[in-house]
């Protein structure tokens, strides 16, 4: 089995050692385990033309063609488990971040990576931690992946001889919630890798579920995929332990998006 780490971070410091110690749990688990760090800014990611060719007829007429991409993506469906990480900047991700994002946009649309066990890693100097948590976590809800958890570090306070050190001081305290944290995420990622059973849909996954189905009225690409997926008429992306009332909401979210669906495709 194999964990990728996808690090928006241009240096190998906070964010990468925060990884490296996450990677040092894991081992304990799988020695044989193998952990790949890839560096956004190690890899030639053009930046999106916003032409919408990949939403409407395919990702694969993209022009941004002379870039890793496609290759990224190739490696974290391979992956068992993915660490999505990215220092705060300005209260938000990177720009090699932002970027990377903005490149595979069309997963919002075709979730290749449905299911698949996520860990998200903020660190920052101070604050903005809550922001970019919040918004990779609506990217890999959008992407239909498994949100295993999320780990935010203040850097200064968690490692002890860091330079430079800022406001924030080294405490104690921080740094043994964080390992106590990066022992239990581990642990957690771990058991996910390879298991067969699928998370329960929450009514947010369900919400996100009939809003991302929505596009099948606005693009062939999308409804050619999703009807090829068996996801048309699912309750959700996979079977799932869907109790009663979420399958009432859902049955009702289905109907509300199909009409208003319908109202705009015959408008195009």
């Amino acid at each position: 089995m194999n964990v990728l780490v996808v690090s928006g971070s241009p240096r190998r410091k906070d964010s990468y050692l925060i990884c490296m110690e996450i990677w040092n749990e894991l081992k304990k688990y799988d020695s044989a385990l193998v952990f790949e760090y890839l560096q956004l800014s190690q890899s030639k990611i053009l930046e999106c033309k916003g032409c919408g060719i990949c939403f409407q007829k395919s990702e694969l007429l993209c022009p941004c063609k002379e870039d890793y991409i496609e290759s990224i993506k190739e490696k974290m469906k391979k992956a068992d488990a993915i660490i999505l990480s990215s220092p705060v900047y300005a209260y938000q991700v990177t720009g090699q971040m932002k970027l990377f994002i903005d490149r595979l946009s069309y997963l919002f649309h075709r979730p290749e990576l449905c299911g698949k066990p996520v860990l998200i890693v903020v660190t920052t100097d101070g604050g903005g931690s809550k922001q970019v948590y919040k918004y990779l976590k609506m990217t890999v809800s959008g992407w239909a992946m498994d949100l295993v958890g999320d780990l935010q570090i203040i850097a200064p306070m968690y490692f002890e001889n860091r330079e430079p050190k800022g406001v924030f001081k080294f405490n104690k305290r921080i740094y043994a919630k964080g390992q106590k944290r990066i022992k239990i995420l581990a642990k957690r990622l771990y058991e996910k890798m390879g298991q067969s059973n699928k998370k329960v849909p929450t009514y947010y996954d369900i919400f996100l579920f009939n809003c991302l189905r929505s596009k099948i009225y606005t693009s062939d690409a999308d409804r050619i995929y999703w009807r090829d997926k068996g996801w048309i008429d699912a309750p959700y992306f996979f079977d799932a332990d869907i109790n009663p009332v979420k399958r009432i909401f859902g049955a009702m979210m289905k109907r509300l998006i199909d009409f208003l669906g319908k109202k705009i495709s015959s408008c195009i």
